[in-house]
């Protein structure tokens, strides 16, 4: 007997699915950059400015900085006489095309805790969402700069109506949300 001989097996073709499955991969695959570029948003946050996380270390030495003065002002109770308050995160939005600050939010957590004759413990938690007095125009380095001081809570920026310090007392006169 002789050995035997191999002929090539016909070759199946795709069926349609098959076809666009791979083409989708290869449309995916040839546009991965632009497709994940996309248009240039409007606005952006202010730790990536002037690009992914070049304000990282400035901005949360900032929010440290604000933070340590509201703990300093509001010791004690003196920014609300029925709670501990406890600044917990700020978020500023900048106008990507200007590098204005745009929004301010700083997020503030308090609690009010007291023990009733029963021995239940009533706890009156809240969290406000404080926007930051801010005027309009205001550069990303101006911004920064006039927070630079002794206490920036006390600073009116450059266009605002009012300080920090008055803009979250009017935020935290209010009802807040209950977590």
């Amino acid at each position: 007997m002789s050995d035997p001989v191999s002929f090539p097996r016909p070759r199946r073709r795709a069926g349609p699915r098959a076809r666009v499955a791979v083409c989708a991969v290869l449309c995916l695959v040839s546009s991965g950059p632009l497709a994940a570029a996309g248009p240039a948003p409007t606005y952006v946050d202010l730790v990536n400015v002037p690009h992914q996380e070049a304000n990282w270390d400035r901005f949360y030495g900032l929010q440290d900085h604000l933070a340590a003065d509201f703990h300093a002002t509001c010791a004690g109770q003196a920014c609300d006489p029925l709670r501990r308050l406890w600044p917990l995160q700020l978020r500023c939005s900048v106008r990507a095309a200007s590098a204005e600050v745009a929004a301010c939010r700083w997020v503030i957590a308090g609690s009010g805790l007291r023990v009733l004759g029963s021995g239940v413990i009533e706890d009156d938690g809240r969290v406000w969402q404080c926007a930051l007095p801010l005027g309009r125009g205001l550069a990303v380095d101006h911004f920064h700069a006039a927070l630079q001081v002794q206490q920036p809570l006390q600073v009116r920026l450059p266009g605002a109506d009012r300080t920090l310090l008055q803009g979250l007392h009017d935020c935290l006169a209010g009802p807040g949300d209950i977590p």
